[in-house]
């Protein structure tokens, strides 16, 4: 594990938590990017091609695992997403330690995981924060990304915790309705509690 104390930082879809996390690294604190590691973990690791290979030979595409391929994959029920979940996490998690491990002597290290209730990755925490707004807000912040659908929507915001659920169990809820400054206040406040 780690001697820094571990804040997980997540939200439901909509809820701002990538710019949270922007303002978090201007503060320089260092961040572990869940997705960000998943992109690099399917162009880089070849022991985690090679079992999408071996399970899904048509998802490798140019060395590389294809997300769109995935994606219709799930589509068409040949892969659901729990079982991909359970052939990444592995590899991420690792991809995690090493994160640690490399940040050891920080005060502070920030775990931004989109679904970090859902994959069990509060164990990991120490403290976290839950960025949230209205569900009408959500909503409306969503439909606002191209290529959003309805049945996209629909599918994306199945896969995750009710919001309210997420504030109950978050040490920090920090509400984005009301802009971006009061974001970065409330961020800076919890960071100085926290350290």
């Amino acid at each position: 594990m780690t001697n820094s104390v571990v804040v997980g930082i997540t939200g439901n879809m909509g809820a701002g938590k990538s710019t949270a996390v922007k303002m978090i690294r201007e503060m320089v604190v260092p961040v572990f990017e869940a997705d960000k590691a998943v992109h690099i973990l399917m162009r880089d690791n070849r022991k985690m091609k090679a079992l999408f290979y071996r399970k899904f030979p048509e998802s490798v595409v140019n060395d590389e695992i294809d997300r769109t391929v995935l994606s219709s994959l799930i589509k068409d029920g040949k892969l659901d997403v729990r079982q991909l979940e359970q052939m990444i996490y592995p590899f991420l998690e690792q991809e995690l330690q090493n994160f640690f491990m490399r940040h050891n002597r920080e005060p502070v290290v920030v775990l931004d995981v989109p679904l970090l209730f859902e994959a069990g990755w509060d164990k990991f925490c120490d403290e976290i924060i839950v960025v949230s707004a209205p569900a009408e807000v959500l909503r409306q912040r969503v439909f606002e990304r191209p290529g959003m659908t309805e049945e996209k929507y629909n599918a994306l915001t199945a896969r995750q915790m009710p919001d309210e659920e997420k504030r109950q169990k978050a040490d920090y809820v920090i509400e984005t309705q009301y802009g971006t400054e009061p974001v970065r206040q409330r961020l800076i406040e919890i960071m100085d509690e926290i350290k």
